[in-house]
């Protein structure tokens, strides 16, 4: 169903929209038709066109009826490439649920073994990480200090405290990946 918002309500150009899509009307869907098969998809290229066509009443009252026959077409058209370039971009981001790996998406918690190897392994290399980032970790996660306290603890503004923790993570992360288990003193700097 298409809905007609003239400007000024109920005035002399929502009668001439109304007029004009029961002229052009099956002329707008068929040149819609043409180009995207799905006849909910052609309604709403439609309606897309009716809306902007809306805004120009003034324009299309001025026009003759070829020139207008040919606006309204160029303004379907221009309403179908729109429409293909959403999709585009739409079916480049969205992956169907069947072709996802639902167990990749849904990690559950840590099971109570898990947790304490990574302690284990966090401990093993605690040492070999740089004493500021001992410090911010100890103090983010063992406090439970927040950005503001922290960003004073680092002299630095609260947005940076969350750069200086991923920074420090990932040095965490590397050093447990790369511990085998013995003590080497290796540092990440």
């Amino acid at each position: 169903m298409v809905t007609f918002t003239a400007p000024g309500g109920e005035s002399r150009g929502a009668a001439f929209m109304r007029e004009l899509y029961k002229k052009y009307g099956r002329l707008m869907y068929a040149t819609a038709r043409r180009s995207i098969p799905n006849s909910q998809d052609c309604e709403d290229v439609v309606q897309d066109a009716v809306e902007s066509l809306c805004k120009k009443v003034d324009t299309l009252t001025a026009l003759p009826s070829p020139a207008l026959t040919v606006y309204i077409v160029h303004t379907v058209k221009s309403k179908v490439i729109n429409f293909k370039r959403l999709q585009t971009v739409v079916n480049q981001r969205v992956t169907a649920l069947e072709d996802t790996n639902l167990e990749e998406l849904w990690s559950p918690d840590p099971t109570p073994e898990a947790l304490v190897e990574q302690s284990d392994a966090l401990y093993r290399v605690w040492r070999r990480l740089p004493e500021r980032d001992r410090e911010l970790l100890y103090r983010k996660y063992v406090l439970r200090q927040d950005n503001e306290e922290l960003a004073e603890f680092l002299h630095c503004k609260p947005d940076s405290v969350r750069t200086r923790l991923a920074r420090a993570r990932k040095k965490a992360a590397a050093l447990m990946e790369g511990d085998d288990g013995n003590d080497r003193t290796r540092t990440l700097a």
